[in-house]
């Protein structure tokens, strides 16, 4: 057995490993979906096919994103909503599988009075963040709620009012997760734990692997590798 080997999460019962195979083998598919979806509903299965799927082609850059994104988010906090609606639209095009900006392009055009397109897009923010938000409990490791995007772990924060305490990158089976210590928004006593899979924007995003990481931590911390063969939270724990 080749211990450095990596899994790969399972989504709705869909290895990761497979998606990312068919968006090998049939890359014109999934831009096909992207452009269906920019004009109308999908089913729920091509919806998540679109969302993890597209993570696997060269326009996928969900740090640049955010990024960008931020200026619509500028513009709407200092209610320059013409022009947020409009960056909004704009960056669309570039970040078609996008909840957040979906979700500030919906805002900037209610404020603005078209409650048409405020609609549209919430129906598209809504689309898209229910994948991640149904793909698991975000309970434990098992159960990490699987995203494409960080900025989706604080919008499915949102849809639970919860607040966060506390947030650290911890790895389980070579797999990268958020976990995120929290409270109840309106019960701030009740605190809670939730697991997020970032395997899409840490590994695959930035085109490293957990041994890439590995090898960062033994050179960060001057451990071993021969006492730490394959483990980050141990390599971490002997510093």
């Amino acid at each position: 057995m080749n211990m450095n080997a990596q899994s790969s999460p399972v989504v709705y019962g869909i290895s990761m490993d497979t998606i990312k195979q068919w968006v090998k083998e049939k890359p014109a598919y999934f831009h096909a979906l992207t452009r269906k979806f920019k004009k109308t509903d999908l089913t729920d299965a091509q919806t998540v096919m679109l969302y993890y799927g597209t993570a696997f082609l060269s326009s996928y850059n969900p740090n640049q994103a955010e990024k960008e994104i931020e200026i619509v988010y500028e513009l709407t906090g200092n209610m320059d909503f013409d022009s947020g609606l409009k960056t909004a639209e704009t960056l669309l095009k570039k970040y078609p599988v996008n909840a957040r900006l979906y979700m500030l392009a919906a805002y900037a055009a209610k404020k603005t009075g078209d409650e048409k397109k405020s609609k549209k897009y919430y129906k598209k923010y809504a689309d898209l963040l229910r994948v991640p938000l149904y793909s698991g409990t975000g309970k434990d490791y098992k159960k990490a709620f699987v995203v494409r995007s960080t900025s989706d772990e604080f919008l499915i924060l949102n849809q639970k009012n919860m607040d966060l305490l506390s947030q650290e990158v911890r790895y389980f089976d070579k797999m990268p997760f958020d976990v995120m210590k929290l409270s109840q928004t309106k019960s701030p006593e009740k605190k809670d734990e939730l697991y997020f899979n970032i395997y899409l924007p840490m590994f695959v995003a930035n085109h490293i692997t957990y041994k890439d990481k590995q090898m960062e931590a033994i050179r960060k911390y001057k451990v071993d590798p021969k006492k730490y063969p394959n483990s980050l939270e141990k390599i971490k724990k002997s510093k």
